[in-house]
């Protein structure tokens, strides 16, 4: 009866074991988030130059610090708003995920506005950086750097775009959604821990 009831005990103690190395060796990670173009453009929107094809895409540096005046960041995630219609709901909800990280200094808000649009008052919010640009390098970040379709009014169905600190593209958002917040929160969680648990591992060595 003892010999049974270890063999129970084992079994019961080992058999989520196996399941964990089972989903680690066959499992999906559902708690992960895509990177988009991982076989790169093969389609360039509107004008935008044909890129090198068959190579994962990642936002060009270089371009980033001419049309936003070299105040682009590496090594940080970024969240970049363009193409959007300024109103209460798309203020409420930016302020929404202002508020939740406005503490974090490796986090940044990028808004992007046509010249004659009003820019946001000044706000306590250091990480949230604001821009008027031309139309022709608003056209330049929204089509040809962050993949955005916008229209000849210089607006976007999604104009929320994540990007991580290796300058990718993460994720597509609604602003005008508050569960679009929601779930932009939620992957740039994930997308922040990874980053985090990769950092410790480093450190580790």
């Amino acid at each position: 009866m003892n010999k049974t009831k270890s063999i129970l005990l084992f079994l019961t103690l080992i058999f989520p074991v196996l399941i964990y190395l089972f989903l680690q060796g066959f499992g999906k990670n559902e708690f992960d988030i895509p990177v988009y173009y991982e076989g790169g453009i093969t389609a360039p929107l509107g004008d935008c130059p044909q890129l090198t094809s068959n190579q994962p895409y990642q936002l060009n540096g270089a371009d980033l610090q001419e049309i936003l005046k070299g105040s682009e960041s590496a090594s940080q995630v970024a969240v970049y708003e363009l193409g959007n219609k300024d109103n209460e709901q798309l203020r409420n909800n930016l302020y929404t995920f202002l508020e939740k990280y406005k503490d974090r200094s490796d986090i940044n808000l990028i808004s992007v506005k046509q010249l004659d649009d009003t820019i946001f008052s000044s706000s306590r919010y250091p990480s949230w950086k604001r821009f008027n640009l031309p139309d022709s390098d608003l056209m330049r970040l929204g089509k040809c750097i962050l993949q955005l379709n916008l229209n000849a009014q210089m607006k976007a169905d999604s104009g929320l775009v994540l990007v991580d600190e290796n300058r990718r593209i993460r994720g597509y958002y609604d602003p005008y959604e508050l569960k679009e917040i929601d779930r932009l929160n939620t992957e740039l969680y994930i997308l922040l821990s990874k980053q985090n648990s990769k950092q410790l591992n480093k450190d580790e060595r």
